[in-house]
């Protein structure tokens, strides 16, 4: 139930954005959804904030106390990647493939930018597929542990 819910406000959201964005930057920069893209980052963006809340809600099951699964999820998605940043450029570029917010940075992307690690990451949807895997063991761990400890 969470998981629906949680997309279909993210896919609400997500497009509002997009529509808001675009009537403040009317006349600077425009974008349409038939563009190349445009329409794969809004919805991409959708399932990848639902994907980050079912990593919580699984991270919730296994840690089952509040504040440690809210560190938990935050060193996941926030401290990791600024830590793998002062690592040498070889061990950085193949580590961050395998980091769960690394979708959300070349899922969201419409205009690839000039440089940058996102040449070191996979396309859109096999780096959607990575944090996808993440959401998969975490709530089938949060599953077998609920079902152990509470039945």
């Amino acid at each position: 139930m969470f998981g629906a819910v949680a997309l279909v406000v993210s896919l609400v959201t997500s497009f509002l954005a997009f529509f808001v964005g675009q009537a403040i930057l009317h006349g600077t920069v425009h974008a349409t959804l038939s563009q190349p893209d445009v329409l794969r980052a809004i919805v991409g963006s959708a399932l990848f904030v639902t994907v980050v809340g079912l990593i919580a809600f699984g991270v919730g099951a296994i840690i089952r106390h509040s504040a440690g699964a809210i560190t938990t999820v935050i060193g996941m998605m926030f401290i990791i990647p600024i830590i793998v940043q002062v690592l040498p450029q070889t061990w950085r570029y193949d580590l961050i493939r395998f980091l769960p917010d690394s979708a959300g940075r070349v899922i969201s992307i419409t205009v690839m930018p000039s440089g940058g690690e996102v040449y070191h990451m996979w396309s859109a949807w096999p780096q959607f597929a990575v944090t996808a895997v993440y959401a998969v063991v975490l709530l089938a761990i949060g599953a077998y542990l609920f079902r152990k400890r509470d039945a």
